[in-house]
């Protein structure tokens, strides 16, 4: 993890103050990148320039200084993330003739834009937010991943442009906290969380996954364009065991592609169906024992390390388990809070923090099963919405307010696990006769009056 941000003023402004400003946002996302860091400006007629990046070293852990520069000095990058496939890509750059000074990824995107343009950055397969300046072109050219991975904010009044990894970064270019978005609120009343392009704040913007942002320095405009434009697949015809196979190589490849490092590597292992897939991709491709960790909670009634340790066990790595007490929490909050910039309403985000803390004395990477539920429909909201079409389908609904009046008391417990009788409380809670089911669990009811308004 790194972190990269920018700051143009349309006026000029002398490059000492410049570089103060980049300094004081750079320090605000040292924890994103603690092993190196950098600044780069430049002072044109009608305009100052900077741009800055804290650095975790993953690849190329001697030569991979940034801000990195073109042969000619006319175009810099700042780059945070991972390029998957770079090593093919460069490659091809090699076939065509084009050297390199240094084996890292970002210096593949940077030869990928001189040659060919934002037009590259289609075959780019990673996680990734990175900016470019080119003098020659008088273009700030700004890119977000696919999935959005990486976080990337910025903000535009007409003097100034500013960007950054994290909202505290681009504040403190600002000078200021805006004015709080009530449009991204009610947003995050409704699904927890606050979607692309918003922010918490007026005026302040996230680029959306899948976009380039480009910035003419010659009029002081940006636009922002799509990355892939075609999505239309030719439909394929396989059998079930086909689809299996295929998906299973898939995986896998995804795994091996996101195990490319220069500093150690493990995964994270709850011992659920996505953490252990992966576990299992990387302990079958490593020469040696893979190091996976996991957290345990001194109430047992949370406590499912034990699925963790089974998987451990099976793979035989070296597992490290951490855990975690009620006091630990309740320590690490604030931080954890920090580290969000705006709300965010998923409680899992508090073992995750921890976990990641503790894991950070073993290994500097560790993959995690995230986005497996969404892929192969694993959460259980998406069964129970075939559940609920087949049980509306069957209970009248005057049947079903009496059911769920008669079975409301049996299934209340004391015991504040979300276990099974929990689950089938909420179940019925959540029956549906209107054919809204799914509209409802991607945006939440919002019962409470004050939350309305």
């Amino acid at each position: 993890m790194c972190g990269i941000n920018g700051y143009l003023y349309k006026a000029g402004q002398a490059e000492e103050r410049l570089k103060q400003t980049l300094g004081s946002m750079n320090a605000a996302i040292y924890h994103r990148g603690p092993d190196d860091q950098g600044i780069f400006s430049n002072k044109e007629s009608t305009y100052s320039l900077a741009m800055g990046m804290q650095r975790l070293s993953i690849i190329d852990l001697s030569t991979g200084h940034q801000p990195m520069h073109s042969d000619d000095g006319q175009i810099t990058i700042v780059f945070n993330g991972e390029i998957y496939n770079y090593k093919q890509l460069k490659e091809k750059l090699l076939k065509d003739n084009i050297s390199f000074k240094t084996t890292s990824d970002t210096e593949v995107i940077l030869r990928l834009y001189e040659q060919h343009g934002p037009e590259a950055f289609k075959e780019l397969d990673g996680m990734y937010g990175f900016s470019i300046y080119d003098r020659n072109k008088q273009k700030i050219i700004i890119a977000r991943d696919f999935f959005g991975e990486k976080p990337l904010y910025y903000t535009h009044n007409g003097e100034e442009f500013i960007w950054a990894s994290e909202l505290k970064s681009l504040i403190l270019g600002l000078g200021s906290k805006p004015a709080i978005s009530k449009s991204a609120l009610n947003l995050y009343f409704r699904l927890t969380y606050i979607p692309a392009p918003y922010s918490i704040y007026e005026g302040i913007h996230k680029l959306e996954p899948n976009r380039i942002l480009e910035y003419d320095l010659k009029n002081f405009e940006l636009k922002i364009l799509p990355i892939h434009q075609d999505f239309n697949r030719e439909k394929v015809e396989i059998s079930l065991d086909e689809a299996r196979k295929e998906a299973r190589e898939r995986v896998y490849n995804s795994v091996v592609s996101r195990s490319v490092s220069d500093v150690p590597i493990g995964t994270f292992l709850s011992g659920g169906v996505d953490s252990s897939v992966v576990s299992f991709c990387l302990a079958e491709h490593s020469s040696t024992k893979i190091d996976t960790f996991s957290i345990g909670f001194t109430k047992k009634s949370f406590d499912e390390s034990d699925k963790s340790r089974t998987v451990a066990n099976m793979i035989n790595s070296n597992h490290h388990e951490f855990i975690i007490s009620e006091n630990d929490l309740k320590e690490n909050v604030s931080d954890i809070l920090l580290n969000f910039d705006e709300p965010f309403a998923d409680s899992s985000a508090l073992p995750t923090f921890l976990v990641s803390k503790k894991t950070s004395d073993f290994v500097k990477v560790a993959l995690t099963g995230d986005g497996g539920d969404e892929i192969f429909g694993g959460y259980n909201k998406y069964y129970m919405g075939k559940l609920n079409a087949r049980y509306t389908g069957l209970m009248p609904k005057f049947l079903h307010q009496s059911v769920k009046k008669l079975a409301s008391p049996l299934l209340q417990t004391k015991d504040d696990n979300r276990g099974k009788r929990y689950k089938i409380l909420r179940a019925l809670e959540s029956v549906d006769y209107s054919g809204q089911y799914y509209s409802a669990i991607i945006s939440l009811r919002m019962t409470e009056p004050s939350l309305k308004e």
